[in-house]
């Protein structure tokens, strides 16, 4: 008891000289919330958060959310079927996870961008910070649009409003359209540091806008400004494009970078762990795999389908058949020889020129029908994958318009392309319904609103269907 007498007269005692001595602080800065942002430092430190969290760099939701529900690939095994299971068979809600990951990461970019841009501006010289900042609020916009449909649309960081409706369909397409043709009006053709944004990946997001909105003449006339930058180009070898020594090669115009702490996890989730590979190299026990039909559709001659693994010999010996299973892999995204466990440095492509090519291409037959135009561009894509040339003869716009999409999917498997691709072409809930997917309705052509966001603000609607 006396112990605790002692102690507590000491507390008392404290404070009354303690403030002239001990606590007394040495003051370093006059940083405050107010004068913090007036720093070229600290306006590059957020944009570079902005950056950070719209690459979505192993997010399981980006990567997987276009391929399950596409019918570009299916899953077994491993503690994440769970989640990949609902996407295949359109059993999904909006308490899924992968909803809420998409929509808090890429707002967590558009907030970080709108800090960027409340706090520079053109007179002071910052034109390419904020051109940056709105490349960067657009394409995060892009992205949950894509899934989501209409925003709510949150211009700045200012909070006077943090429950805010979503605005129209068109008010949202028109808001991405600015951000983007503003930001590639300032942004440059190269970027001394890999990875920032440039013209190219400012007026390719927008040529895939358009496409995915079927405004067909200004998709032809955005992914022509980015063939007359002369920036890029296919180059000769298919595999190589994605190779990790290899990143920033001519082809790339905008890609998911990886980090060895948040590598991409498409090898560890794809291959069975009886594959052969290194120590270092983290395989899980979940395994996504490719159907036969598609495995099946390629030319002979296809070097793209070379990326495919149809078989292989296990870490046992024992040989193991996958193609007449439907269980074929993608190996489009090679083994890094320095993985970290399961992070693995695999840039993603998120667009590349091949893309702007076939994009120009679909955009100029739903214009005019089949055209030399047209199908040269699509000849350049086939050429360099070592497929004889189309002929324009025989075409009609609908029957070109099928190899088109049949041509991306060959192209662009394990990209994240097929959902959005087959939206596009109408097929997306008619093709769930012929693969046995009952559940599949036409609302399903968005992803719900997250349940959170809903309980959170109350102006939020939910989509139709759900």
């Amino acid at each position: 008891m006396k112990s605790y007498k002692k102690y507590i007269a000491i507390l008392f005692l404290f404070p009354l000289y303690a403030c002239e001595g001990l606590l007394d602080e040495t003051v370093y800065s006059e940083l405050t919330t107010e004068t913090y942002l007036n720093s070229e430092e600290a306006k590059l430190s957020i944009l570079y958060s902005a950056y950070g969290n719209s690459q979505l760099r192993a997010s399981y939701a980006y990567f997987y959310g276009t391929s399950m529900t596409s019918g570009e690939t299916w899953n077994e095994f491993g503690a994440i079927e769970s989640l990949f299971t609902p996407l295949s068979n359109f059993t999904w809600v909006s308490s899924h996870g992968y909803f809420s990951e998409i929509w808090n990461v890429l707002y967590a970019a558009i907030r970080d961008a709108n800090i960027v841009l409340d706090n520079t501006s053109k007179e002071n010289g910052e034109e390419q910070l904020i051109a940056e900042a709105k490349f960067i609020r657009g394409y995060s916009y892009s992205i949950l649009y894509d899934w989501f449909g209409a925003l709510p649309l949150y211009a700045s960081s200012s909070g006077d409003d943090l429950y805010l409706e979503r605005a129209s369909e068109e008010e949202t397409v028109r808001f991405i359209e600015k951000d983007l043709s503003e930001a590639a009006a300032d942004l440059p053709v190269r970027q001394d540091t890999y990875g920032r944004a440039t013209k190219g990946a400012a007026l390719g997001i927008l040529a895939k806008l358009y496409l995915n909105t079927r405004q067909w003449q200004k998709s032809a006339e955005t992914a022509q400004a980015v063939i007359a930058l002369n920036r890029y180009q296919l180059i000769p070898d298919y595999e190589a494009v994605f190779a990790v020594d290899n990143e920033g090669n001519d082809e790339l115009i905008w890609v998911i970078q990886a980090n060895p702490q948040a590598g991409v996890p498409f090898v560890a989730n794809t291959f069975p762990t009886d594959y052969p590979h290194l120590p270092n190299q983290t395989i899980y026990a979940s395994r996504v795999y490719l159907f036969d039909d598609f495995v099946n559709s390629f030319d002979a001659a296809d070097t793209r389908k070379d990326l495919i693994v149809t078989s292989y010999t296990s870490t046992a010996g024992q040989f193991v058949q996958l193609l007449g299973n439907d269980r074929s892999l993608s190996g489009k995204y090679e083994f890094d020889k320095d993985a970290m466990g399961a992070s693995y440095g695999n840039d993603v492509p998120v667009l590349r020129y091949a893309d702007i090519l076939l994009a120009r291409a679909e955009a100029l037959n739903e214009l005019n029908g089949p055209t030399e135009a047209s199908v040269e561009l699509i000849n350049a894509v086939r050429e360099r994958a070592g497929v004889s040339p189309l002929q324009l003869s025989g075409f009609t716009k609908e029957s070109l318009r099928d190899h088109i999409f049949k041509e991306r999917g060959w192209e662009f498997y394990f990209e994240q392309k097929s959902r959005t691709d087959r939206i596009r072409q109408g097929t997306f809930v008619s093709g769930a319904q012929a693969r046995g997917k009952t559940a599949a309705k036409p609302h399903h052509v968005l992803f719900p609103i997250p349940l959170a966001e809903l309980d959170a603000n109350p102006n939020l609607k939910q989509n139709e269907g759900y």
